[in-house]
């Protein structure tokens, strides 16, 4: 199999875990277990500009079909698109360390800071847009840092047994 179709399996298997398990996970109303952006996190490095956007779109629509919401996902999930380039050129100092294939992705450390930079701003995003004011501004901040920390832990857990497995 090359890059693109394993790409195309992990976006399967992402999304079937994100609609048919962990959209019915409810813990509460300060956690929002979202996993499914590391479908960008795990693009190629060479997938830029419009393509990105489009793709960060598609799959943030797609989720606020399943989850019935007016498209916060597809907001949050784009603006993650968006920044992806920049966090990329931030966190490996200098794009050239990055690589042409991708290789730097393998480093846990590096993934780490991507995923929980990128994951931060979505669901700062998110929280934000569902709650639509700055009334509870405490609720907002603690759900923000909840989600942020639940995820993270289950995107580091799909890394290490579904994209490190696979590249061994």
């Amino acid at each position: 199999m090359n890059s693109s179709q394993y790409y195309y399996v992990h976006l399967l298997i992402i999304g079937l875990i994100q609609i048919v398990i962990l959209n019915n996970v409810h813990l509460g109303s300060y956690f929002y277990i979202n996993i499914y952006m590391l479908a960008l996190y795990i693009l190629p490095h060479k997938v830029k500009g419009i393509p990105l956007l489009l793709i960060g779109f598609g799959t943030g629509i797609l989720m606020d079909m399943a989850s019935h919401t007016a498209g916060i996902h597809a907001a949050a999930a784009t603006l993650v698109a968006y920044t992806r380039p920049y966090f990329l050129r931030g966190i490996t100092e200098g794009a050239e360390e990055y690589g042409q294939d991708g290789h730097r992705m393998l480093e846990a450390g590096w993934f780490f800071r991507y995923s929980l930079l990128s994951t931060f701003l979505f669901h700062l995003v998110l929280v934000l847009m569902e709650a639509f004011s700055f009334r509870d501004i405490g609720i907002s901040l603690l759900r923000i840092v909840s989600s942020t920390f639940i995820s993270e832990v289950f995107v580091m857990l799909y890394y290490f047994i579904g994209l490190k497995r696979l590249t061994k």
